[in-house]
């Protein structure tokens, strides 16, 4: 019985100090604050709200916009070089306004940010990611806007990929969040 007593007080003693170590955040504020490469945090805005990853190669998942009209932000450490991903990315459309393609680049803390903005019919991998196969689903009228972070010795990916008015929409919250690194 004795034991009994002493392990339910453990217990409650321990239930008490992980309860503190949360004390004063809430889930928002969790949800809103992403970790880049251990090196700075990017502030995720308030209508980007966390969804359920994915795949298991995505760190971070938001839903922007509502329901058919939805995009998905992913957001991910990632290899290969800025320029094969830029290229790979702008590979996933084809057609689309000239002026809705572009790229530029922009120091924000620690990182040489580069903004790659991608419009036309997008070619969704099914299953399989950008590296194994599987069903492509051809999705006209969609854009992205993606960043990628990039230091000294890897590089972190922030894309959002939907319906071209969703991230119109919402391209300029992205664009704030890529540079509230350097904040």
């Amino acid at each position: 019985m004795l034991r009994s007593s002493r392990l339910t007080a453990c217990l409650a003693a321990v239930s008490v100090a992980l309860l503190s170590l949360g004390a004063g955040r809430s889930v928002a504020e969790e949800a809103t604050s992403v970790d880049v490469l251990g090196k700075a945090k990017m502030s995720v805005p308030s209508e980007f709200k966390k969804s359920e990853k994915k795949s298991r190669i995505i760190e971070h998942e938001f839903k922007v916009g509502e329901d058919d009209k939805a995009a998905r932000l992913t957001m991910m450490r990632a290899g290969g070089g800025v320029q094969p991903n830029i290229k790979r990315w702008k590979g996933q459309f084809s057609g689309g306004k000239e002026e809705d393609q572009k790229t530029e680049t922009f120091k924000a803390g620690p990182f040489e940010v580069h903004l790659i903005d991608v419009a036309g019919t997008f070619a969704e991998s099914m299953g399989g990611g950008p590296f194994f196969g599987g069903k492509t689903v051809q999705r006209e009228n969609y854009a992205m806007v993606g960043a990628i972070f990039e230091s000294e010795d890897r590089l972190y990916f922030a894309k959002m990929v939907g319906p071209a008015e969703t991230i119109k929409a919402n391209r300029e919250k992205f664009v704030e969040m890529a540079k509230s690194v350097g904040k």
